[in-house]
């Protein structure tokens, strides 16, 4: 076999990032961590982005090369459907950059896209057409539960179509929920593999905070209602002597406003490096997660994670996949009704000094580095991959 043979024969991962959110959310971290997931398996990772991106310094493997029109601008989904000139634009541009750049160097090429919405997926779909499909795989991770809406059956209808422009075993769904799994498989009629969540591996989890007097709750990310926002804002009419032992730490787009005598508020940038996001999780005593039961009934969240593998306290909402991971290991106490703001104040004091709560945290931390690594992602990605190469054969 000469060396070109060899290159030729190393698995290509494509990432498709139609939308790079200016580098909100989890976005980033976890290709990084897909990169690392593929450098232990010898193979070659590639990220293709929006041709208009505003992020400095993206890695050497991220090209910025996709159409800069954003599908997700339009709110309405049906909308969105009708927008034919900027869907082609997309389509077109993937089609480029892999005819160009990846298909004429390997034999394995698998895109993978892990966060879309239906017309961007269509848009994926021109692609397929367009180009060459030989030895071309497409994984696709659901996060949000799809099954549920209004485009539900556009989704399903572009996964059967792109499934059938394939080879035989060179489609996949993935998400990274177990429940999600269950709901998804049911309505699309799939197989959907549950993938571990990647971008834990910065966590040093042995670092520990200096002792404080007070106790520092922080409420991680940007802003919106869906993460609990309205409830972060109730907290800061608490007045009390317990209150004033609480600082929440939050995005200064919150625009959060302490009271005299109240809880304590402090304001952070609404973007944070590594460094400085890693300074937070190490510092706070309680990560507040008061998402919306409905919107995150299934869907997963990687903040959760984080916290969980550096053994911090969460408190979620009751009915959330949050909710039902803590409840696996007995951890109902951080399950939080969050409508009596004076109770939620005395509970988190009383849940950031107890000794058997920390422990439990420590049992589940333990269960999380087990699955929630780079090391598993890759483990799964090889699966993939195998179980596409023995249906082929």
């Amino acid at each position: 076999m000469n060396q070109n043979d060899t290159s030729q024969s190393i698995p290509i991962l494509i990432s498709i990032i139609p939308n790079l959110m200016e580098g909100e959310g989890h976005i980033i971290p976890y290709h990084a961590s897909v990169t690392k997931a593929a450098n232990l398996l010898a193979w070659k990772h590639v990220v293709a982005v929006a041709s208009e991106s505003k992020i400095a310094d993206l890695p050497t493997n991220w090209q910025a090369c996709l159409s800069s029109e954003n599908l997700e601008l339009t709110m309405n989904p049906i909308i969105r459907i009708f927008k034919y000139n900027d869907i082609y634009k997309l389509g077109f541009s993937i089609a480029k950059y892999l005819k160009k750049e990846i298909l004429p160097n390997s034999k394995h090429n698998i895109i993978f896209i892990e966060r879309f919405i239906h017309v961007q997926l269509l848009g994926l779909l021109i692609a397929l057409c367009i180009i060459p499909k030989e030895n071309l795989s497409v994984w696709l991770l659901y996060r949000r539960d799809t099954h549920k809406d209004k485009t539900r059956s556009i989704y399903k209808l572009l996964n059967k179509l792109i499934k059938g422009i394939l080879e035989s075993g060179k489609f996949h769904v993935l998400t990274d929920s177990e429940s999600l799994s269950k709901s998804l498989s049911n309505y699309f009629n799939e197989p959907v593999t549950v993938m571990p969540i990647p971008h834990t591996d910065f966590i040093d989890v042995e670092t520990i905070p200096e002792l404080t007097n007070e106790v520092i709750c922080w409420w991680p990310g940007a802003p919106r209602t869906e993460k609990g926002w309205n409830i972060i804002k109730s907290l800061m009419v608490c007045v009390s002597e317990e209150a004033k032992k609480i600082c929440v730490v939050a995005a200064e787009s919150s625009e959060l406003s302490p009271l005299f005598n109240g809880v304590k508020v402090e304001l952070i940038p609404h973007r944070l490096s590594k460094s400085d996001y890693l300074k937070w999780l190490k510092t706070s005593n309680i990560i507040l997660l008061p998402y919306d039961a409905d919107a995150y009934s299934e869907r997963t969240s990687g903040i959760f994670t984080e916290c969980i593998m550096a053994g911090k306290i969460p408190v979620v909402t009751k009915g959330t996949w949050m909710a039902r991971e803590l409840a696996k290991y007995g951890m109902e106490e951080l399950i939080i009704e969050w409508s009596q703001p004076d109770l939620i104040v005395s509970k988190i004091i009383n849940l950031s000094k107890s000794l058997t709560v920390k422990n439990k945290i420590k049992e589940i931390q333990k269960a999380y580095q087990n699955f929630h690594t780079v090391e598993s992602y890759a483990h799964q990605m090889q699966i993939l991959f195998e179980q596409g190469a023995g249906n082929r054969e």
